[in-house]
């Protein structure tokens, strides 16, 4: 993430908003491992639950 930031000149403050709706959007991608699914879910109940 440190490396994205200097790069991109974008804070992580800009990105995490957006890390749910990517992860959910990600859960409709084929080719994805049952174990990836699980970890993709279990990031998105947790920032629900966070907000």
């Amino acid at each position: 993430m440190e490396e994205y930031e200097r790069l991109s000149g974008i804070g992580y403050k800009d990105i995490e908003p957006w890390i749910a709706p990517v992860a959910a959007r990600k859960l409709a991608a084929d080719a994805i491992s049952v174990e990836e699914k699980n970890l993709l879910v279990n990031e998105i109940r947790r920032r629900l639950h966070r907000s």
